[in-house]
């Protein structure tokens, strides 16, 4: 009865992605299994017939793993090296929290449980949630199956477990950050408009040296509204229009004067202000300050959406692809601004095959190379060398003509199709195998190592963050991070409106994804 799955393997992918994302819908709780709804259907379908995992067809699983993997490490590129030098500390800290955990599996595991490596491996990525590590260990298993068993048994697992770590975190209210840098990004921006009772310089206004308030429009006291490209001193009478995070626009307020009761970006006869889609490839990669708008049309950049995120426009922001940047300028150079930054709405989804090719080409050279240490053998894969590449590559940028980023929205589409290709093929290959072993005295072993080694592995990294004095809602987020599930920021996020939730995600998650490969490799070489 089975056998159409097996003698229609591409029928059988896409209904599994389709069962699987509806799955993934379903809420049971705050956890909602997204993508891993397609592992776990596919897992039941291949448990059906042992004919319908070599019907799938080979190379899909590698093709969807490198889209996934190289977009992500695009993304989080940038972030990586920019929080380096400053995280240092908590980086070194998920490390070694990641190493004693994989120690913990391999010695509980397999000394006293005796359960072989790629079992253990898997189940290492499972509580990761780490998609690239299954891939990692099934390169590095004579049975990919034997991962997967691990992986499907971890990953609720995981899930489960976080959530009420992050539940706890929360209800956690005296936790000192003592060296916590504070909340770098707020999470929305307000514009309002000052009316200047108290004289000053603007350098000297709160947060305007920082940049972390910015003003786009000032009216000079009996002038017109003119974009405010150089404000130098208010005088009281004047009216300026500030941009920045509510507790910063507050402090700008209260040392200038008082809300004026006219908005000045109401009246739109002299300055226009408009978000433009910045599509023009010879400017991604370069910051606000080198769109020198202020010279060629008089104008300014107040803010710029990029995904769900609204920024603050610092001169040192750069733009990518595919951001809407909020313009303020003159009425009559509004069209000028539009063409110079592109504003074409067909390319926001256009993926540059050059750049791509290029990089996943150098992704999987760079991943070929091994080294073997005792019984394991150690290579970055098709599962890290991809996402060292496009790390790199992403806080490049830029090389000459070529863009190395990709717009946001072409960027998360390949993304989901790829993860969502891989997790199918992993499901069908392995669904008879995990019939066979999950569902037994084995299988609850497993379940056991897992569960300790989980509970251990975050508690370890909850202990590092505050040792090392970062707050709780960094904490928040370094473990979601740590864990690398968006079902867990998503929840965090719920917690805690603190943009410092997402901030410590960015840090750890593309790191702990390296990590993890080597040390899932280790494991399997048990």
């Amino acid at each position: 009865m089975w056998q159409f799955f097996a003698d229609h393997p591409w029928v059988t992918v896409f209904a599994v992605i389709a069962a699987g994302s509806l799955l993934g819908l379903a809420r049971l709780g705050p956890i909602r299994l997204g993508a891993a709804g397609v592992l776990f259907v596919g897992l039941l379908v291949g448990a059906l017939d042992p004919d319908i995992g070599p019907a799938v067809p080979a190379g899909v699983s590698v093709l969807g793993l490198a889209l996934y993997v190289y977009t992500v490490g695009l993304e989080s590129g940038p972030a990586f090296f920019r929080e380096l030098r400053p995280e240092l500390a908590v980086m070194a800290g998920a490390v070694v929290s990641l190493v004693v955990t994989a120690v913990a599996v391999g010695l509980l595991g397999n000394r006293v449980f005796g359960i072989s490596g790629p079992y253990l491996a898997g189940g290492f990525a499972g509580i990761s949630t780490t998609t690239p590590g299954l891939a990692a260990a099934q390169a590095a298993s004579a049975d990919p199956a034997q991962p997967a068993v691990g992986y499907a048994i971890g990953y609720p697992l995981a899930v489960v477990v976080t959530i009420l770590f992050i539940a706890g975190l929360a209800a956690v209210r005296s936790w000192p950050g003592r060296r916590d840098p504070g909340e770098d990004l707020p999470r929305r921006l307000e514009t309002v408009t000052v009316a200047v009772r108290n004289g000053a310089d603007w350098a000297d206004v709160p947060g305007a040296a920082q940049g972390r308030v910015l003003a786009s429009v000032v009216q000079r006291a009996g002038g017109q509204p003119e974009v405010a490209s150089g404000v130098g001193r208010l005088a009281p009478g004047d009216r300026v229009v500030v941009v920045g995070g509510p507790d910063q626009v507050r402090a700008a307020v209260a040392a200038l004067g008082d809300l004026a009761d006219e908005h000045l970006l109401d009246r739109r006869d002299r300055i226009d202000y408009r978000r433009v889609l910045l599509t023009n490839p010879d400017l991604a990669g370069r910051t606000v300050a080198d769109l020198d708008l202020a010279d060629r049309f008089g104008a300014l950049v107040s803010r710029v959406r990029r995904g769900d995120r609204e920024l603050l426009a610092q001169n040192d922001l750069r733009l990518q692809l595919d951001d809407r940047v909020r313009v303020v300028m003159p009425r009559e150079r509004s069209d000028e601004v539009s063409r110079y930054l592109g504003d074409t709405e067909a390319k926001v989804s256009e993926v540059d095959a050059i750049s791509v090719g290029i990089g996943l080409a150098l992704g999987f050279l760079i991943g070929i190379p091994s080294l073997t240490v005792g019984s394991a053998t150690l290579s970055l894969g098709t599962a890290a060398g991809p996402l060292l590449m496009a790390m790199f590559l992403g806080w490049l940028r830029r090389t000459g003509p070529l863009v190395w980023t990709l717009p946001t929205r072409a960027n998360l589409t390949l993304r989901q199709i790829g993860l969502l290709l891989f997790l199918a093929c992993v499901g069908l290959t392995s669904g008879y195998a995990f019939r066979q072993n999950a569902f037994s005295l084995f299988g609850l072993k497993l379940l056991v190592v897992l569960l300790i080694s989980a509970l251990l592995s975050y508690a370890l990294m909850v202990l590092a963050a505050r040792l090392l004095g970062q707050s709780r809602p960094r904490t928040m987020g370094l473990l979601a991070g740590y864990v690398g599930n968006p079902a867990i920021t998503a929840y965090a996020n719920t917690r805690s409106s603190d943009a410092r939730v997402n901030t410590g995600y960015s840090t750890l998650f593309a790191l702990a994804i390296l990590v993890k490969i080597v040390c899932i490799q280790l494991i399997v070489g048990l």
